[in-house]
């Protein structure tokens, strides 16, 4: 539920930023209407510096509502340049860093509240016989004076977006910390690198209700699941998947009869344990968050921009990511509430009441992280040595579970770029980097004997 709920509100925050932001100044501005009208009759207490009158409030007003619209124009303009700016020369899918960020949204709504405050004030100010001393002006001051470092920080803010360097840094920080989310989520369940091989009477099969991104999965719902039909539950789907409707996405294996009432019953429960979202969304997804990275990579070694360096620099930082999931145990995760599970004797009995879901699979992930880069790559030196150098980071890193695909992966890369040079020059550089990923890995083998 609280998963959902990140989602839902995330979705929204860009809203929730700017509206609060306006809001804010809609309720100063009631109150302060409250204050000037004697509707609260404090305003006698408040020292004499703090008061204007009238007319002198009116001018201050009108002056300030026409430059914090302007400024707000100017904001909304500057946003609209750096969007343009993601989208031709880095990711469309790296705006949503810069849009989400809370400067942005919190300085256009500001300015915009601002607008709002003072043309309010404007509405209800009342011309008198007697000249009444008013509080207005005075606030507005005070809020111009916070709009102002309000908008000193999101020039500095901005600045910092439109550089490349900024930008890849923050999409490193921010997949690194859904990787240390998502492993800490699985870090206490007990893994094994294939299913077990485990006959039962019945196989159900469940499909999905709807086509979308599943961006969460609820595992409490889906043990519950597993204990009530005393099955092998296998989720067929990850974290980050689009999934059309009727699509297989889990697998109930067990030796108990299910009638059609009660099966349609656990195809609802499975599929409530999904978040379906329209979109892709980092927070429980780590692959999405790394590959904002990759789409920066391939933007820049595209023949419009051909920026290898630029490339190389972002290949440095995803193979720190990888390198995390590298050293992890295993593929599937093992969920069940039993606390003696590692105990227990290898038998169907032992797999009963039981979720796996394909949390780490390191082979797929590595292939599809960088197949595109190979492509656009692999007739560069330079680009092959930088990727060459990314699986040597991995490998040191790597557990031994995966130890054999980077084995594999390392020939495949050397095959996929050794027949693109003829000089002999590049051709050592290629067989060099070849040895010493094939050297980390037989090392790392012999060291875990």
């Amino acid at each position: 539920m609280k998963e959902k709920l990140n989602l839902n509100l995330e979705e929204a925050k860009i809203w929730i930023t700017l509206g609060g932001s306006v809001l804010f100044s809609f309720i100063l501005a009631v109150l302060v209407i409250l204050l000037d009208t004697r509707v609260i009759p404090i305003i006698e207490t408040l020292p004499d510096w703090s008061l204007t009158s009238v007319s002198l409030a009116r001018e201050i007003l009108s002056l300030l509502a026409g430059s914090l619209f302007s400024v707000a124009t100017f904001t909304f303009a500057t946003m609209l340049t750096i969007i343009t700016l993601y989208t031709s020369n880095f990711s469309p899918r790296a705006i949503e860093n810069f849009l989400l960020n809370r400067t942005s949204m919190q300085t256009l709504g500001i300015f915009l509240g601002g607008f709002i405050y003072c043309l309010s004030s404007l509405f209800f100010m009342r011309s008198s016989e007697e000249e009444f001393l008013v509080i207005s002006a005075t606030v507005a001051l005070l809020y111009a004076f916070g709009a102002v470092i309000t908008f000193t920080r999101f020039v500095y803010t901005s600045s910092q977006y439109v550089q490349l360097e900024k930008l890849i840094h923050n999409l490193y920080s921010e997949a690194e910390e859904v990787y240390e989310d998502y492993i800490e989520r699985f870090d206490e369940y007990e893994t094994v690198k294939h299913l077990p091989d485990v006959e039962y009477l019945y196989t159900y099969t469940i499909k999905a209700i709807q086509s979308a991104y599943v961006e969460h999965i609820d595992f409490d719902t889906l043990t519950a699941v597993a204990n009530d039909t005393e099955s092998l539950l296998e989720v067929k789907i990850r974290t980050g998947e689009f999934i059309s409707s009727n699509e297989p996405v889990a697998e109930i294996r067990t030796n108990m009869k299910l009638d059609e009432e009660d099966l349609n019953d656990y195809t609802a429960q499975i599929n409530q344990s999904f978040s379906y979202e329209e979109q892709k969304s980092t927070l429980y997804d780590p692959d999405y968050a790394r590959s904002k990275l990759t789409e920066v990579a391939l933007r820049a070694v595209s023949p419009g921009i051909n920026d290898l360096k630029t490339a190389i620099h972002i290949l440095r930082y995803k193979a720190l990511l990888e390198r995390r999931l590298a050293g992890l145990p295993g593929k599937y995760v093992i969920m069940k509430n039993s606390d003696d599970f590692s105990k227990e004797k290898e038998s169907p009995k032992k797999y009963e009441r039981t979720v796996f879901y394909r949390y780490n699979d390191f082979a797929e992930d590595l292939y599809k992280g960088y197949w595109q880069l190979v492509f656009y790559m692999q007739k560069d030196i330079s680009g092959v040595h930088a990727i060459f150098e990314a699986i040597k980071t991995i490998a040191y890193n790597v557990h031994e579970d995966n130890l054999g695909f980077i084995k594999e992966y390392n020939e495949y890369l050397y095959k996929m770029t050794y027949k693109n040079f003829q000089e002999d020059f590049d051709l050592r550089v290629i067989e060099q980097d070849y040895a010493d990923i094939k050297t980390i890995v037989e090392t790392k083998r012999s060291e875990m004997k």
